[in-house]
């Protein structure tokens, strides 16, 4: 029988992660593919592909690695972004590790530390050939409701960047997002939600604090599982954003108008 409720670290959400995680000695596998379109003028189409390795050394522990795919076509964009006609170009390796202090289903509420150093070769924006290095720290937090059948996720996140282009020096920036999601249990192995998410950037971080640019997406997401596998489903247009250039109400300059992700993953 399909189960009712998700245990583990079953992806929910597209983007928000839950504060679960594997069971000791439990392995998953995972395929992330975000598509990203849309500015205010000419052409730009970019997809993220991620391939994932994720593996429980105990209850509370989990450890993951992944290696990352990108393409790039743009037209029309000049001169903020050059041209760009790229398919499925190897764009770097990241790792992860996360610790689950509290379990929701045990504690009412769950709280986990999410850490994940990585490596990429082009810019997510501009598909432009640059070495970066990062850091990402999420605070992961979960609470589940009506017997496990409700459950909402909250994210704080901070990316430390830095850049490397050509001969030049290396630029740094910080990413910080806040992110949730709701989603209901409507029939066996099956969620109906929401998830939203505010994200930010603060160019020369450390040595500025300054909010250079800011995006909110919202959109619903669909889940499906079973026993050894699942699948999650989302559309995240942006509904605002700033500074606003060209558009009244979005920033296209630095964000796409919308994107859409599928996850899935399955369970050895």
């Amino acid at each position: 029988m399909a189960p009712q409720v998700a245990h583990a670290d079953e992806n929910v959400f597209a983007y928000s992660y839950g504060s679960e995680t594997l069971p000791k000695g439990g392995t998953e596998a995972y395929l992330w593919a975000t598509d990203r379109r849309g500015k205010d003028r000419g052409s730009y189409n970019a997809q993220d592909y991620k391939f994932e390795l994720e593996h429980g050394f105990s209850d509370r522990f989990q450890a993951s690695a992944y290696v990352n795919f990108i393409s790039h076509h743009i037209s029309g964009l000049e001169p903020e972004l050059e041209n760009q006609d790229r398919n499925f170009a190897w764009n770097g390796m990241q790792a992860s590790f996360k610790y689950a202090f509290t379990s929701p289903y045990k504690d009412g509420i769950g709280v986990a530390l999410y850490v994940e150093p990585g490596f990429a070769r082009y810019g997510k924006k501009s598909g432009e050939r640059a070495n970066q290095v990062s850091l990402e720290t999420k605070l992961l937090l979960q609470k589940n409701f009506m017997n496990d059948k409700l459950i909402w996720v909250g994210n704080v996140t901070a990316e430390q960047e830095f850049e490397h282009k050509g001969g030049g020096d290396w630029e740094s920036e910080l990413e910080f997002e806040l992110s949730s999601g709701l989603a209901y249990n409507v029939a066996p192995g099956l969620h109906l939600g929401a998830e939203g998410r505010y994200t930010a950037a603060y160019e020369n971080f450390p040595n500025e604090f300054h909010r250079s640019d800011y995006a909110i997406f919202f959109g619903p997401t669909v889940h499906y599982a079973t026993r050894k596998w699942w699948a999650t489903f989302s559309y995240q247009p942006q509904i605002s954003g700033g500074p606003k250039v060209r558009s009244n109400s979005l920033n296209l300059a630095d964000y796409e108008k919308r994107e859409i992700r599928l996850k899935l993953g399955y369970n050895f």
